[in-house]
């Protein structure tokens, strides 16, 4: 048994599948349908691309999407909920300056926009019948907090349960990523843990779940009102003020795992326990503060 890797760049980041198998041949014809149905997504869900589905839906307000779309718009509202918008897919990133592929930003001329716009989901209307989204005023959805994660578990039980002959994988999309059975010596697959205050890693074992890991020290960019990043607290529409630096969340499904890493990073490590406590939604945590200390618990 054989471990064969495949890297690409796909939703503005490297993506890799490994599999494990006996067969070369059949391994790269895999690795290639599955970054094919990568880029479909990212043909939906982009904001960067213009003819997009999730930016046509944006621009008119109203767009009769896919199954896929509805598929991700109703795991990203129901996962906004759960974290009672700590996760919200209806913030905009854009507004601090994030409006174009990050390695495209212009670190000395991004503009800070006016942070007023509705972020109350309720308000998006789904017609499962003629597959018709409709937004409220002044909201725009943003599917990029959970779409990699989410990805990653479909991608992964559907090559699980297609392909008797893998017995293991790996889809990592811009570090979320999910594994499914065990590696070429029938182990977990060993993953590290970074934190970014003390340059240490950690080992952790994983099979048959998903990690996602976040943070607000590596996507960062300079605007006219200083620095800023990624993560948005959907209430102030601004950057939150927290003690956190990464959050590392492990979990079986990747959307959970990917939201989670934002509630954490929104609200902070005591609240964002509260809001959706570990040991009911049977999760695990791996959160680094700004003094580099670690809170867990992984084991």
């Amino acid at each position: 048994m054989n471990e064969y890797s495949y890297s690409e760049r796909h939703m503005g980041t490297d993506t890799t599948v490994s599999l494990i198998m006996d067969d070369r041949k059949k391994s790269e014809r895999l690795a290639k349908q599955t970054f094919s149905v990568i880029n479909t997504y990212e043909t939906l869900f982009s904001r960067f691309l213009s003819d997009s589905e999730l930016s046509i839906l944006n621009r008119t307000g109203s767009h009769i999407v896919c199954e896929e779309f509805i598929d991700v718009l109703e795991c990203s509202l129901e996962l906004s909920r759960l974290t009672k918008g700590g996760f919200n897919p209806l913030v905009q990133v854009s507004k601090l300056g994030y409006r174009q592929n990050f390695s495209e930003i212009n670190n000395h001329g991004s503009e800070i926009e006016d942070a007023i716009y509705d972020i109350d989901v309720n308000k998006i209307r789904i017609d499962k019948e003629t597959r018709k989204v409709t937004l409220g005023i002044s909201q725009k959805l943003d599917m990029g907090g959970v779409l990699k994660g989410y990805l990653a578990s479909k991608l992964a039980d559907e090559i699980m349960s297609d392909n008797n002959d893998c017995h293991g994988c790996i889809i990592n999309i811009g570090g979320d990523l999910a594994t499914r059975g065990l590696d070429e010596l029938h182990e977990p697959f060993i993953f590290l843990l970074y934190n970014p205050i003390t340059g240490e890693e950690t080992a952790l074992p994983l099979t048959d779940t998903s990690l996602s890991t976040s943070g607000t020290y590596a996507r960062v960019w300079q605007t006219n009102h200083g620095k800023k990043h990624h993560i948005v607290d959907g209430l102030s529409r601004k950057n939150p003020e927290t003690d956190l630096t990464s959050v590392s969340i492990n979990h079986h499904d990747g959307s959970m795992s990917e939201a989670l890493t934002k509630l954490f990073l929104v609200h902070g490590l005591k609240q964002a326990l509260k809001i959706v406590p570990p040991t009911i939604f049977n999760y695990q945590y791996f959160c680094v503060s700004n003094d580099g200390k670690i809170s867990s618990n992984m084991v």
